[in-house]
């Protein structure tokens, strides 16, 4: 009886189809973006609420922060959806998400925006250590970039 132990390779190996992981990072530039939107909108459309509960934490000059909260998260929506200095945006995205989640939480009303703020952090996180991917015009311009680089 032999006691040997099997032998096992630990070459690993990952093919990545970059098309589809291209493509990948544009859904998932496209529904955060898509999101954000989305939750800039509704404070908008709900500002009162917002307010309310910007006005609870405190903050100097409440109305004024809301509204710079709302264009900014509706700004930095639009720059994602385009791909346009995605790992910045999606890092002010992510700070931005975790703001609007704290003032929700802590003015004690709509749970549900709360843990659409925190879920949202997941997707954002993704783009901040990845990228926009191909299908960007952060890669039009890298491209260039390269290119201009290149010719000398």
């Amino acid at each position: 009886m032999s006691t040997q132990m099997p032998e096992f390779n630990l070459d690993l190996h990952c093919n990545i189809n970059e098309k589809a992981f291209s493509c990948a990072l544009f859904l998932c530039r496209l529904f955060t973006a898509a999101a954000l939107i989305y939750m800039a909108l509704g404070s908008l459309l709900y500002w009162r609420e917002f307010l309310v509960n910007t006005a609870t934490l405190g903050l100097p000059h409440a109305v004024t922060v809301s509204f710079l909260l709302m264009g900014m998260e509706l700004l930095i929506g639009l720059f994602l959806l385009l791909g346009w200095y995605t790992r910045w945006c999606a890092l002010i995205a992510w700070l931005l998400s975790l703001i609007c989640a704290v003032i929700f939480f802590l003015g004690q009303l709509n749970n549900i925006f709360v843990a659409l703020c925190l879920l949202l952090c997941a997707p954002i996180s993704v783009l901040v250590l990845l990228g926009a991917g191909a299908i960007s015009l952060d890669y039009k311009r890298s491209q260039r970039a390269v290119q201009k680089i290149l010719r000398g």
